[in-house]
């Protein structure tokens, strides 16, 4: 799925997405997406996996200061 669609499935905004999937040492739990030309596809049995994952781990926080 594209980044839009992925991003509502999760319940995020797509901007959330393409920042983490920017920032991967960060967010080392996401899985990478494909590119296809200029947009990212999203593999949403890899996202939910992760996701369902994260259950078991400390919360991240997304703050961004300055």
């Amino acid at each position: 799925m594209n980044t839009k669609i992925a991003a509502a499935y999760i319940g995020i905004h797509p901007e959330v997405l393409r920042r983490w999937a920017r920032q991967s040492g960060k967010h080392a739990w996401l899985p990478k997406p494909i590119r296809v030309g200029k947009e990212f596809r999203w593999d949403i049995n890899a996202l939910e996996t992760a996701l369902a994952n994260l259950d078991d781990q400390p919360q991240e926080h997304d703050d961004e200061t300055g």
